[in-house]
């Protein structure tokens, strides 16, 4: 077990003591596909362990088979786990026993796809105050993916090999280093890219465009085929005939329902007029009969009347007669009528009231004959009123039935038939307006198709950041004995720096190493200063081990750069500085001066010489003798 303090931490030792092992360690449990270095003393281990702690002091624990598999992790130290400070020989049996009753997380190591698992990323940023997830574009079209563990550490685990690259301190240097560049952004501004709209693959687009196209020449051809046999000229002149035509077919069936309307309206008069005069015919017809039984009754009066006048005449000489008044025989007993009297009439007053009481009969019979005319002549009057609404009644029908109603049904049959031949011409004409739109579509889709993808362009890096992180580039190398004068800048197209006009990879490996550890040490300072997203720690494997200084020399030479000769020695001063904010361990083959060990929290690997209570190495109970 080794522990690492909060500030600068340096191990130190020969080669084969496990330092670099122990770089791989932690970029394994940190999610590799596989453990990239193996040696023979780890044999008898099984697991790896490694132990985080942020700056709320909590614990973040991650254990891995060292065969494989996924990751496990804990809310709880090493040392809680296992309950073993001094781990220097393995208890596999023993350290299960102790997490039997332990809840752990378990970890995907990476996602694949779409997957939306829980992996080292989802345990590890939240712990560090990092958002769980982070979109990064990860192509020239606009792709995005989540930025992972993965891809930011090339600038927290800076091993051996990728020290003294040539290539860029940032990118790994493989296919598709878009999502790599997209984090140094990140890291720059705190700014992911979950605002950018991709623009989408050629080839889907490709596909859609010729699936599209396909479509189209599909929809042209049966339009294609029913206009085949027609002529657009014609099938123009032959709508506006029919235009024309159902025009006035039209205001020839609104002048047939106006003329309806009118007649149904006055036939619904002629119809009231009809039914008043009947009515009066009726009533009239009522009192004439009336009226003639009254005629034929005064007749009936005169007549009678006229019998008594002319019976007074021979009433004297009747011998034998009955009373008028009261019909009892005239002769014999007394005869009298109390009510009357007067009972006895002489043949002179009968006459004279006989005759009066016809006089005044045949003035009421003339009246009465007056009336009779008069009815007579209204009733006729509104018989002729009658027997003319009859008679309109009928012709009004008669043009309903006779005229106006085949005229319609005539007028519509005709008037579907050209309406019915106006949309089959309209229809064809639709069909030739949409064939025609739908082959200029089809000739779109085809230079589209033919036509490159549209390039994207994208902002370049944050002038303004690159510029302040070179800034701290240049604090960093005047820490360790750069001039004054020196000058950085940012080579974008490279994504590494140059040094006073001189570019990185011009120098030897070993001024690359120095300048690959002083970008990583500069950005951890620059994101801690600023707020910016960082984990807080940075693995140096070998900064200083290529380095070399003649003695004989007052200066340091490197090709043609004069770099003062103290840069060993002033880059443990700085280190011995940092702020214990920031976490930043180197593993070398060099060793600080005694003075600074106290502050360097210094471990060193004294290897196969190494002297009672001095550690051999990583994994000092194992490390043997060879050959």
């Amino acid at each position: 077990m080794i522990r690492f303090n909060r500030g600068p931490n340096v191990v130190s030792g020969d080669s084969d003591t496990g330092k670099s092992y122990l770089a791989r360690l932690v970029d394994y449990v940190l999610g590799a596909d596989e453990l990239k270095k193996t040696i023979d003393e780890a044999a008898a281990y099984e697991t790896v362990w490694l132990e985080f702690r942020n700056a709320d002091d909590e614990v973040l624990t991650l254990e891995r088979s060292l065969h494989g598999g996924e990751i496990l992790a804990y809310s709880q130290s090493i040392c809680d786990l296992i309950g073993n400070d001094n781990l220097e020989v393995p208890r596999p049996d023993e350290d299960r026993l102790r997490r039997d009753d332990t809840e752990a997380e378990i970890l995907a190591s990476k996602r694949q796809g779409r997957s939306v698992v829980r992996d080292v990323t989802s345990r590890v940023f939240p712990f560090f105050g990092l958002p769980e997830t982070v979109t990064l574009r990860k192509n020239a079209v606009g792709e995005t993916q989540r930025l992972s563990i993965r891809t930011m550490l090339p600038i927290l685990l800076v091993d051996e090999n990728d020290i003294i690259t040539e290539g860029s301190p940032i990118l790994r240097g493989a296919f598709g280093d878009t999502p790599e560049k997209r984090m140094f952004s990140y890291l720059l501004t705190g700014k992911d890219d979950a605002s950018i709209v991709a623009q989408e693959r050629r080839e889907i687009v490709s596909v859609r465009l010729r699936a599209q196209r396909d479509l189209l020449a599909d929809l042209i051809a049966p339009l294609n085929a029913r206009l085949k046999e027609r002529q657009e000229v014609e099938e123009e002149e032959s709508i506006d005939r029919l235009e024309a035509t159902i025009t006035r077919l039209s205001e020839a069936l609104e002048q047939n329902a106006a003329e309806r309307s009118r007649l149904y309206a006055e036939r619904g008069a002629v119809y009231q007029s009809l039914v008043k005069s009947e009515t009066q015919v009726g009533a009239l017809d009522a009192m004439l009969t009336r009226y003639l039984l009254l005629d034929e009754r005064y007749s009936s009066d005169l007549q009678r009347l006229d019998f008594i006048a002319e019976g007074s005449y021979y009433l004297d000489g009747l011998q034998i007669s009955d009373c008028p008044l009261c019909g009892q025989a005239l002769e014999g007993a007394g005869h009298e009528h109390p009510d009357h009297p007067e009972p006895r009439f002489s043949s002179q007053e009968v006459y004279a009231s006989a005759s009066a009481e016809a006089a005044k009969i045949r003035g009421l019979q003339t009246d009465l004959q007056i009336a009779i005319s008069d009815l007579q002549r209204r009733r006729d009057d509104w018989k002729r009123s009658a027997s003319d609404d009859a008679a309109r009644l009928r012709e009004i029908d008669r043009l309903q039935d006779a005229v106006l109603i085949p005229a319609r049904q005539q007028s519509k049959a005709s008037l579907g038939d050209l309406v019915k031949k106006r949309l089959d011409l309209q229809s064809a004409r639709a069909n030739r307006s949409e064939a025609a739109k739908l082959e200029m579509m089809k000739a779109e889709l085809e230079r589209a198709i033919e036509e490159p993808q549209k390039k994207l362009k994208w902002a370049p890096l944050d002038p303004m950041a690159t510029t302040e992180l070179c800034r701290e580039i240049e604090a960093v190398l005047k820490d360790w004995s750069w001039k004054e004068d020196v000058r950085v800048e940012f080579e974008e197209s490279q994504y590494d720096v140059k040094v006073n006009g001189k570019v990185r990879r011009a120098h030897g490996k070993g001024f690359r190493a120095v300048m690959h550890a002083a970008i990583s040490v500069a950005l951890l300072r620059y994101c801690r200063s600023r707020g910016k997203p960082h984990p807080g720690f940075v693995v140096l494997d070998s900064p200083l081990t290529t380095v070399k200084q003649r003695r004989d020399q007052s200066d340091v030479e490197a090709d043609d750069d004069r770099i003062e000769p103290t840069i060993e020695p002033k880059f443990w001063e700085s280190l011995a500085s940092v702020d214990p904010s920031m976490q930043i361990i180197v593993l070398d083959n060099k060793e600080p001066p005694p003075e600074l060990a106290d502050k360097l929290n210094l471990q060193i690997f004294a290897g196969l010489g190494a002297r009672p209570g001095e550690r051999k190495g990583f994994i000092p109970s194992q490390l043997t003798n060879r050959p």
